[in-house]
């Protein structure tokens, strides 16, 4: 009887051990399971704590009461863990939700379009060398603190530095500035601790686009820009990029960067002479100088300049706007160097533009260069 009594003892055993080994096989030990926070209960507005990371590839995960339309921000701080991170999950299906999707951020800001329990991961940052420790939280409903029309704008002025929150994916903020007719409000928002920095643009009272400007890390490139060509106020628009993944803290510094070095039409261009060297100033988007210059029918003209990584390329015009040479320019240079031969003795405009550069030098933006024109007539 105790042999038997002992076969029984040692094949449970075996069975056991045998499905404790085959579940733990089952999962990957890399990326364990997220674990809810110890004694945790649905958490509303206002709570904060503390929590621990306590292997590689931990996730604690919390439950957030949320009501609709209203704002939250849920962040980490780290204490012993030295970088967390956190994700807003789909209550669903539990995917990440953007913008945690697709960066690392220590915070996440949202509007909720239900009530529902929201649902949060912390962990440590994937490329962190620290991989456990405790760390903090903040859960808190928030305001949208910037207006989303032009009627509600905040006055900043000229210049100035301030800051914002995009609260959601589709929150915009606007901000209304007064500077002279004929002057160039200029403005640079960037990202305080996105991936990527916010859409802006810049718009007249009644709506009209002036200029647009996608922060793209390009150096050189120092603000979105347009000219008060009517003397009203002139309003910046702070919004998401596509996917929201910019949702959060932006900074934005802001300018009067006084009148047009150059028109941009016809019956206001500078005169310059042949030969004769001008220097000239693109701002960052869109903007178009126009030179005047007499020149002699049958003639060939040279026009050249030192720009470094772009090609302010040059668009012949006759007196009646008619278009004689589009965009001529070198292909094969960093710089401009293109001759053209004009018809008959004249005025003609030289509607000058940047084109972009090619290469790594698609990175870079002059600002300012000098504009030579010469007589080449063999």
């Amino acid at each position: 009887m105790k042999t038997k009594t002992s076969f029984r003892h040692y094949r449970a055993l075996s069975l056991l051990m045998g499905g404790l080994l085959l579940t733990s096989c089952e999962k990957d030990p890399a990326k364990p399971e997220p674990v809810p926070d110890a004694g945790s209960l649905v958490m509303n507005p206002g709570a904060h704590g503390a929590g621990e990371l306590t292997e590689e590839g931990q996730r604690v995960r919390y439950e957030l009461a949320t009501k609709a339309g209203h704002y939250y921000r849920f962040s980490c701080q780290g204490d012993t863990l030295p970088e967390c991170q956190v994700r807003r999950l789909d209550p669903g299906t539990l995917e990440p939700l953007p913008p945690a999707a697709t960066s690392d951020r220590t915070y996440v800001t949202w509007r909720a379009e239900v009530d529902e329990t929201a649902i949060m991961d912390v962990s440590a940052r994937i490329n962190s060398q620290v991989q456990v420790g405790r760390y903090t939280f903040d859960f808190s409903e928030t305001e949208d603190a910037e207006p989303n029309t032009v009627q509600d704008a905040i006055s900043k002025e000229a210049p100035s530095d301030f800051t914002g929150v995009l609260n959601a994916a589709d929150d915009v903020d606007v901000f209304r500035f007064s500077i002279p007719k004929g002057h160039i409000l200029a403005v640079f928002c960037y990202t305080k601790s996105a991936s990527s920095g916010p859409d802006t643009e810049i718009v007249r009272a009644d709506g009209t686009v002036l200029n647009k400007y996608r922060y793209l890390h390009r150096y050189g490139e120092s603000a979105l820009s347009a000219e008060n060509d009517t003397g009203e106020d002139l309003f910046l628009r702070v919004s998401s990029q596509v996917g929201g993944v910019d949702v959060g803290d932006y900074g934005c510094k802001a300018t009067d960067d006084g009148v047009d070095d150059h028109p941009n039409a016809q019956p206001e261009a500078t005169v310059v002479t042949v030969p004769s060297t001008t220097p000239v100033k693109f701002w960052p988007e869109g903007d178009v100088d126009v030179l005047a210059v007499d020149l002699v029918g049958g003639h060939t003209y040279q026009v050249n300049s030192d720009g470094f990584s772009f090609y302010p390329s040059t668009t012949v015009l006759d007196a009646q706007g008619t278009v004689l040479a589009k965009d001529i320019e070198d292909p094969d240079s960093l710089s401009l160097k293109a001759e053209f031969t004009v018809p008959s003795t004249a005025r003609y405009f030289l509607s000058l533009r940047r084109l972009q550069g090619f290469g790594t030098y698609v990175y870079y933006f002059d600002k300012e260069f000098t504009y030579s024109i010469s007589d080449v007539t063999p």
